[in-house]
């Protein structure tokens, strides 16, 4: 008893100010009006994606529609809560209008020739499951339209998100374990996996994924590139740009089963590897750097990925635009050496 009263007594003393608790107050009714507005386009969604898939269309196509379907509810979804604040690099529109004609321009050579098409592959930094919503609002409908990407296979038993990831064919990662923080797969589950990823990028489609390979608990690091990306990569000379969030752990933390907390989140895209994985680690390999004289092409290629990441993400800091446009030039002139 003399124990609570002491607790009683400091409270008393300590009261906590009112604009902390009015700003707790604000940010769970916002929360909550997220997560309202976040089920209630996902269940129309949903209903939809189970009408789509009773067409007379191709599985692409079916798979198409419903990644639109998705982006669509989650754009709705971000429109009523104003209180998120999202703000792209104001050459996004720019850089992905130059991929989009630099893959047609590609594509249309490959054919040409006879070649087989080189995949895109777009890599993100992963703080929180914000990533996947705001990723999917922001991405140009054509690159949504061909892009799958690797969930983790516990994602497609649950309720409701487990319909979008069979609707729209994503690649269940099977864990050899489910102990926390170990990430060895299960190869003999992994093996119709992999042959479905490469028929899907045989068959002129791209692949988007968090080179990371987990959520970072501290997002001003960019944690190591696991190499079963990078050796994909490579497989198919893919070219390569990043999508980089800041902020997004602030909207939906990490623990948080739903998010929708008041925050701003800032975006850009760089292109890293426009000529293909192949041609970026040539590039890096000439400049002879002793570290890496050793180290396999995969590797070169996931730490020079994972150094650019974490530029481009420090970048978006605030007040730094200027730092994103230096970058941009510091990637095309690297990406200009033979």
């Amino acid at each position: 008893e003399g124990v609570w009263a002491q607790a009683q007594a400091e409270r008393s003393s300590n009261p906590i100010p009112t604009s902390v608790l009015m700003g707790a107050m604000l940010g769970s009714l916002a929360r909550s009006v997220y997560a309202v507005c976040l089920l209630v386009n996902m269940l129309w969604t949903i209903a939809l994606m189970n009408i789509v898939h009773f067409a007379p269309m191709s599985m692409a196509w079916k798979e198409g529609v419903c990644l639109v379907l998705i982006q669509l509810g989650w754009r709705i979804a971000l429109l009523f809560a104003p209180w998120i604040s999202i703000q792209g690099d104001d050459d996004y529109a720019e850089q992905w209008g130059l991929m989009l004609s630099l893959m047609a321009e590609y594509d249309a050579e490959d054919v040409r020739e006879g070649k087989p098409r080189r995949p895109l592959i777009v890599l993100a930094n992963h703080t929180s499951f914000f990533d996947t919503v705001l990723g999917t609002t922001k991405l140009p409908v054509q690159v949504l339209w061909r892009c799958r990407t690797y969930m983790a296979d516990h994602l497609f038993k649950m309720p409701v998100l487990s319909t979008l990831c069979k609707s729209v064919g994503h690649f269940p990662v099977h864990f050899a374990s489910e102990e926390d923080g170990v990430f060895k797969v299960d190869t003999k589950k992994m093996e119709p996996v992999e042959k479905r990823v490469d028929n899907h990028l045989q068959g002129g489609g791209w692949l988007c994924f968090f080179p990371e390979g987990q959520v970072n608990k501290s997002p001003e690091n960019i944690l190591p590139f696991r190499f079963g990306g990078m050796k994909k990569a490579l497989e198919y000379d893919a070219r390569i740009v990043q999508l980089v969030f800041r902020g997004n752990e602030q909207v939906w933390p990490r623990k948080c089963q739903v998010g929708g907390f008041p925050g701003k989140v800032r975006y850009s895209m760089r292109p890293i590897a426009p000529d293909g994985a192949r041609a970026f680690v040539q590039i890096a390999r000439a400049e002879g750097a002793k570290e890496e004289v050793d180290m396999p092409d995969h590797a070169i290629l996931a730490k020079r990925g994972q150094q650019l990441m974490q530029e481009q993400y420090e970048a978006l800091a605030e007040d730094k635009q200027g730092a994103l446009s230096k970058l941009h030039g510091k990637l095309q002139k690297d990406n200009k050496k033979d």
